[in-house]
């Protein structure tokens, strides 16, 4: 079928496709409409193997399995399904989203931005102790027996994804690439089906993917990558990146106006997806147009429903024995999660059932372990104790995002819950009955659409623009530097000798450019002064070094330390940059001699560090004008 246009003919020059891409841990959508008539909203549905018609259509697999490393010959999406129908136990690559920032998984160098096929994974000592080391600063913790909190097991689908990738050398961000390479052709095919075929030869096609607020810096500039590398084009000509948050609250705030919300109301998005549960709090400035202001910084945590998964996982290991689990096939196996995901995971807090019933394939009767006629029968208090740790974590995540709202005086009216996770009934309930310190209610919105709200969000903001005025700086940005040393202070023991300024200086004094909470209208950029004495060689015709690397740092604190040796465990490395002065002539660098006849060339230069949709780019200047070149290399 074929859109009705705005007129007919050729579209103009100003026409184009927006697309939406909600990238997710577990399940991908997509969302377009053309400018042209906006309001034509369509997802896409057909994916490669799957079903169409119906709302599990909407959402792809974020799966991906090579049937050739070396060529990067895949399966991927719902083509992944096949895979457990053969003889063989295979399961597809998952969570891979979660590998692209730093802090979640273990040996391999999934910060590193390399190239597919010839991925070196760090070798470090002990391996799987490396990875349960950095999955335990995040709660994860191993043992057989079911917590009450919130310790899934300590192998997940992403650290065998890791595995996987270390053996095949490939990196995560390879992985990332090809699946969004393969969304993309998808799309595009979708919109080709839609549209005629000039409509969709001459509109331009732009862009919009989602990534969660809780990413570093490195995440994001990988995520970057990978979407170039997949062939979405030039960032910020061909596509932009926009948090998920504020993606759910454009579109939810359509969805609900004008009935619950009005202007100076603060209201919380909670976007609890399948891996990271993200939260910003937004009070609204005006409403024709739509504009609202981030009020506090967001906040989040790996809490998704994907660790109900792993919960579950947990509890039927430890009802049945593992040598059960591990002794069915893999199709019934498949069939198994398939049941505890559809019929219970997604059902429950919708009924007052007492009891649910998983598919066991060809798991002998034992009604000591509630298995009969190929069902297990897992009660609903046992469900709740699978659900209630992870539940208990995004609460608290609200009620720090509620108290850090009442800090600034003012009140939150509204929580919004999007996402795949946060249409969960039993998640809505529990939010209902927290209490939250106030006197008075606050509203628990669960708009329609919850699943694809990230997606249709997404495409509103390439339609409209940003409602979001003005952000806040989630951490605080800035550099270490010396400082000349002032007796009196207190810094005797960090003091040394610089032979160049002969002088005592003080080591590390950190300068905060950017400050956590930091109101930003739009995008923001400061330059950052850098200056070094550089030895003029003695031997003649030979040229200095011109090649400078330095640090940018940061700290989640509010009260970030003003030298780094006070608090050196809150500041973190971003992301090493090098600047290369080279082709800059040395006869424009001041030169001085020291007491003892050395000399020196005294070089000023500037970086101009720019945050742009929450991305880092970065520009060398001297005397005010970009010169040389810049590198940065992300941890």
């Amino acid at each position: 079928m074929v859109v009705h246009r705005r007129t007919p003919g050729i579209p103009n020059k100003n026409d184009r496709f927006v697309i939406g891409v909600d990238f997710g841990t577990t399940f991908t959508s997509v969302a377009f409409a053309h400018t042209a008539s906006p309001d034509e909203v369509k997802l896409v549905q057909t994916w490669p193997n799957g079903g169409t018609g119906n709302s599990s259509a909407n959402q792809v697999p974020t799966e991906v399995h090579y049937t050739n490393p070396v060529t990067r010959a895949r399966l991927w999406g719902c083509e992944t399904a096949s895979l457990s129908k053969g003889a063989s136990n295979l399961e597809p690559l998952k969570w891979f989203k979660l590998l692209l920032q730093e802090r979640t998984v273990g040996p391999i160098s999934i910060a590193s931005s390399v190239g597919a096929g010839n991925t070196r994974a760090s070798r470090a000592s002990g391996g799987n102790e490396n990875l349960e080391t950095r999955f335990g600063s995040l709660g994860f913790g191993s043992g057989s027996r079911l917590s009450t909190t919130f310790t899934p097991p300590t192998i997940t689908p992403a650290q065998n994804t890791a595995y996987k990738l270390q053996q095949l050398r490939i990196a995560p961000v390879t992985v990332v690439t090809d699946f969004l390479s393969s969304v993309r052709e998808t799309t595009i095919a979708s919109i080709e089906r839609t549209y005629d075929k000039q409509w969709v030869t001459e509109s331009k096609k732009e862009f919009v993917l989602t990534v969660p607020a809780i990413w570093s810096d490195s995440a994001r500039s990988l995520m970057v990558q990978a979407a170039r590398n997949a062939g979405f084009g030039v960032h910020r000509v061909d596509f932009n990146l926009i948090s998920e948050p504020e993606a759910a609250a454009a579109h939810t705030l359509r969805v609900i106006q004008p009935n619950h919300l009005n202007c100076g109301d603060t209201f919380i998005i909670c976007d609890a997806g399948g891996g990271t549960v993200d939260l910003i709090s937004y009070k609204i400035t005006n409403l024709d147009p739509l504009e609202i202001n981030e009020c506090v910084s967001g906040s989040g945590a790996m809490a998704g429903s994907v660790f109900l998964d792993e919960r579950f996982e947990e509890y039927i290991r430890k009802k049945l024995g593992n040598h059960v689990i591990d002794g069915m096939k893999p199709r019934s196996r498949k069939e198994m999660f398939r049941t505890w995901e559809e019929k219970v995971k997604f059902a429950f807090g919708n009924s007052k059932d007492t009891s649910y019933e998983i598919t066991t394939p060809g798991v002998p009767d034992d009604l000591s372990k509630n298995v009969e006629d190929g069902f297990h029968t897992i009660l609903a208090s046992e469900v709740q104790k699978i659900f209630d740790p992870v539940i208990d974590c995004i609460t608290a995540l609200v009620k720090q995002q509620v108290s850090e709202v009442r800090k600034n005086n003012d009140k939150v009216a509204a929580i919004l819950l999007v996402g795949g996770f946060g249409s969960s009934e039993y998640l809505l309930k529990r939010l209902q009955n927290t209490d939250y310190g106030t006197n008075s209610s606050i509203q628990i919105l669960q708009p329609t659409n919850a699943r694809t709200a990230i997606a249709r969000g997404a495409l509103l903001r390439g339609l409209d623009g940003s409602i979001v005025k003005e952000r806040r700086a989630r951490k605080n940005y800035g550099c270490s530097a010396t400082i000349a040393y002032v007796a009196g202070l207190g810094h005797e023991a960090h003091k040394y000798w610089d032979c160049s300024d002969e002088k005592y200086v003080v080591e590390d004094h950190m300068n905060w450019y950017i400050e956590r909470n930091q109101v930003i209208e739009g995008n923001v950029s400061t330059a950052i002064r850098f200056y070094r004495n550089v030895p003029v060689p003695l031997v003649a015709g030979h040229q200095p070094n011109l090649k400078f690397t330095d640090e940018l740092l940061a700290c989640d604190l509010d009260d970030a330390p003003d030298f780094r040796w006070k608090n050196p465990a809150s500041v973190y490395r971003i992301c090493t940059l090098t600047s290369n002065l080279h082709g800059i002539s040395l006869k424009r660098f001041r030169k001085h001699t020291n007491s003892l006849g050395l000399q020196y060339y005294h070089i000023e230069f500037q970086l101009q560090i720019s945050l742009v949709d929450e991305v880092l780019k970065f520009e060398l200047l001297f005397e005010g004008q970009s010169k040389g070149s810049v590198t940065a290399k992300f941890e």
